[in-house]
């Protein structure tokens, strides 16, 4: 059963005499607003709701206006009144000051919101915080018995962590400007506020370089953004309250870089893109005089083009191979006295970084940037633990967290919501150097069509956990009953992440229609970590992402529910109701080598399935029989048939694991 909040028309939640924490855990918000407490009544939200702006003008308060009623309209599925009118409005959006053409590091994001029967108020000091507070009043606007309606209730709110942010990968495979701009909608509608454009790597050069060309011309197969549309993309963001900050991984990660200036390598060209995945050999020559003046023209370039103050020089995974085999550097090394490739990237990193300082920026590095002298004001983004974190932190540096937010890894939603982007045992004072985290959506194996599905709702649950008070972010349980809401939620301000689902299912399914395969896309999940690559390391850059391992998503909410299911059996054999869940689900999956038989071998598609389909009917079937001697108490009929299907469940194929296979082994451990 789907667990969604009773913020409906003529329910109370809860008084409003109970803690306001506790009163926020109930309600399907997301991120959970730091205190809430509940009023007495709802408000309307019908065909005659409306919007006013007060305080001063401000060009970017008019599109969170704008943005608020688009998602309403949405989600409620009313002709709402666009333009804000000048009296008499249900909302009021009222500022104190006029934001900046873009958003700031340290914007005073803190709103209140205030909702009586009478008519609601969002007010901030500029159009930033009043983005955070249509994002919330949004998500409150719920179906009831007399309509759409929002309860009455007062929220105070600010941010945890300061930079919020997500990480799009375009390099490897290209993201259109309409991908990116739903990607900062959905941004915008969970709390989240850095994009981090990550426009170049080893398989693509996606900025145009009106000053060395041959980059985006020769290293991008045409797949770039103009300088245009990175204009456009910003006062897009801007806009909604979002900063964009680009990377340039360099010295490693440059493959693309090459194609065009093969010059700028350790070792001669020519290059071509790279198809593959993984950590390649070339790397720009950080012992010539020629790379950092060109260096220094295109970050200027890029610089004047990116108005934010922090500016990405990557500098992660160069293996130095392309340095130890080249006898010019190796001789520059000795010279210099630099005893490893470490130290050369090190005297790298310093001159790439004073660049970036000269042109008025801020540098952001990966976890290995540490391993050279930094200024101070060099920001360390960790890819690894927070413990590189800790260190960058008692080296003066201030730090991201992204190691335990890879979206991309499909790990689930709880995994993420577990870490804490704030060091253990982080010496006092030192905690103002922790910045917040970045989800990451590395796109190794993401496209435009399926981006939201891997992104979608679980980059929610990062943005909360960088919100909220970490108090507030400790019940596992508590986020995964409101993650549903917020998954329709996040559909309506307009997420792909189950129309992608469907579609791509239907693609899979072909002559088969999607009744053949749905049970078998309920029970499995893609593999996790990087293990789609250890089953399939042929992956390349054209390979397609059109199977039902690309199609699913990260985490099965039916298999968690079942898994739920499965332990309330187990703690409580008699439990009827919790029988019937689990043996319905259980039959279902039951006929999944069935109904995917007669068309097994109609497509490719459908051929890679009929493995995992007979392995999931086993697997069903061995839950059947456990589920029935837990409830009965009479003992399991053929135990080593159930530890066979186990054991084969444990490797389904197809990129696949069965999410169902921990619940049927608890089941059949259980069983008498």
């Amino acid at each position: 059963m789907r667990l969604k909040a009773l913020l409906v028309s003529g329910v109370t939640l809860m008084a409003a005499s109970v803690g306001s924490a506790a009163y926020a855990q109930q309600a399907a918000l997301m991120p959970l607003p730091a205190a809430m407490s509940a009023g007495t009544g709802q408000l309307l939200v019908d065909g005659g709701f409306t919007v006013a702006l007060a305080g001063p003008a401000d060009p970017h308060l008019t599109v969170a206006a704008h943005t608020l009623i688009q998602r309403l309209s949405a989600k409620t599925g009313q002709f709402l009144a666009g333009a804000p009118v000048a009296k008499g409005a249900t909302l009021t959006l009222t500022v104190t000051g006029v934001s900046a053409a873009v958003p700031a590091p340290q914007e005073d994001e803190a709103y209140t919101l205030t909702v009586t029967p009478k008519g609601a108020s969002i007010t901030a000091a500029t159009s930033v915080g009043i983005n955070r507070g249509i994002a919330t009043f949004a998500q409150l606007v719920t179906n009831g018995p007399q309509g759409w309606a929002v309860p009455a209730v007062t929220i105070h709110d600010q941010p945890r962590f300061p930079w919020r942010g997500l990480l799009l990968d375009v390099s490897r495979h290209f993201m259109p400007i309409a991908s990116v701009e739903r990607t900062i909608d959905l941004m915008q509608a969970v709390k989240l506020n850095v994009l981090h454009w990550h426009l170049a790597d080893n398989q693509g050069f996606r900025v145009e370089s009106k000053v060395f060309p041959k980059l985006h011309q020769l290293g991008s197969d045409g797949d770039f953004y103009t300088q245009d549309q990175v204009r456009q993309v910003i006062r897009y963001a801007a806009d909604r309250g979002i900063r964009v900050v680009p990377e340039f991984d360099m010295p490693g990660h440059t493959t693309a870089w090459l194609v065009g200036y093969p010059e700028l390598a350790s070792a001669p060209g020519p290059y071509t893109i790279e198809r593959h995945w993984g950590v390649f050999d070339p790397a720009l020559d950080p012992t010539r005089d020629s790379t950092y003046q060109f260096l220094d023209r295109l970050v200027s370039e890029m610089t004047a083009l990116f108005p934010d103050p922090y500016f990405h020089i990557g500098g992660d995974e160069v293996n130095g191979e392309q340095w130890k085999a080249s006898p010019a550097v190796q001789a520059y090394m000795k010279a210099h006295g630099l005893k490893d490739t470490a130290a050369l990237q090190a005297l790298f990193t310093t001159r790439v970084q004073a660049i970036v300082a000269r042109h008025g920026k801020h540098a952001i590095g990966w976890d290995e940037i540490m391993d050279g002298d930094m200024p101070k004001d060099v920001v360390v983004q960790s890819w690894r633990d927070t413990e590189s974190l800790k260190k960058a932190a008692l080296a003066g540096h201030a730090g991201i967290l992204s190691a335990p937010y890879y979206l991309d890894l499909s790990w689930p939603a709880g995994r993420h919501y577990a870490a804490d982007p704030m060091p253990e045992n982080l010496p006092a004072g030192l905690e103002g150097l922790i910045l917040g985290g970045e989800a990451c959506a590395w796109s190794e194996r993401l496209s435009p069509e399926n981006l939201d599905i891997r992104l979608w709702p679980r980059a929610a649950v990062v943005a909360e956990k960088l919100w909220s008070p970490k108090d507030m972010t400790a019940d596992i349980p508590a986020m995964y009953a409101r993650l549903d809401s917020v998954a329709d939620d996040l559909a309506f301000a307009g997420s792909r992440h189950r129309a992608a689902n469907e579609a791509m299912l239907a693609r899979v399914a072909g002559p088969a229609g999607v009744g053949a395969v749905w049970s078998l896309a309920q029970a499995v999940e893609p593999l996790k970590d990087y293990n789609r690559s250890t089953q399939r390391p042929d992956a390349v850059q054209s390979t397609p992402l059109n199977r039902l391992v690309d199609a699913i998503p990260a985490e099965s909410a039916v298999a968690r529910e079942f898994g739920l299911a499965v332990d309330r059996l187990i703690a409580q054999p008699g439990d009827t109701a919790a029988r019937t869940q689990v043996r319905s689900l259980l039959e279902r999956w039951q006929t999944a080598e069935t109904l995917l038989a007669p068309y097994r071998q109609a497509t490719p598609l459908l051929a890679e399935l009929a493995g995992p389909a007979a392995k999931l009917t086993r697997l069903a079937e061995a839950g059947l029989a456990a589920a029935d001697a837990v409830a009965t108490g009479k003992p399991l009929a053929d135990r080593a048939a159930a530890k066979k299907a186990l054991a084969e469940a444990v490797e389904p194929g197809a990129e696949l694991e069965f999410a169902i296979l921990p619940a049927v082994t608890r089941l059949v451990k259980a069983a008498p």
